[in-house]
């Protein structure tokens, strides 16, 4: 995604948290081949409850308003539109890419002695 670096600055500075570029390629059901790309602001632990709460209701619905409510540019109104249709493709991207933000990136082991 291309974007001025005085826009990068002024995101870096609404979300000292810190700002991310992300992608999401999906295949449409017209067998095309499409792409969604935007600037996400990493997620806080208020978000994580949001999502925990309404991922135990509806985990599809929770994974797409998670998506929205973290990106901020450009609008994302349009990028849930593209993607509403295509939960596995924004599922995939909670999963690879936001998860790991709350420690879900974890190797753990457990064996009898």
């Amino acid at each position: 995604m291309t974007l001025e670096k005085a826009k990068i600055e002024e995101l870096k500075t609404k979300y000292p948290q810190g700002i991310f570029e992300g992608a999401i390629d999906f295949t449409t059901t017209e067998n095309t081949t499409e792409q969604v790309e935007f600037i996400y602001r990493k997620p806080v632990i208020a978000d994580m409850e949001s999502y925990s709460k309404a991922a135990q209701k509806n985990p599809i619905t929770a994974n797409l308003n998670l998506i929205q409510s973290l990106i901020v540019h450009p609008e994302p109104a349009p990028i849930i539109t593209q993607l509403r249709d295509y939960p596995a493709a924004y599922s995939r991207f909670v999963d690879d890419v936001i998860s790991p933000f709350f420690g879900a990136n974890v190797a753990v082991r457990s064996r009898k002695l």
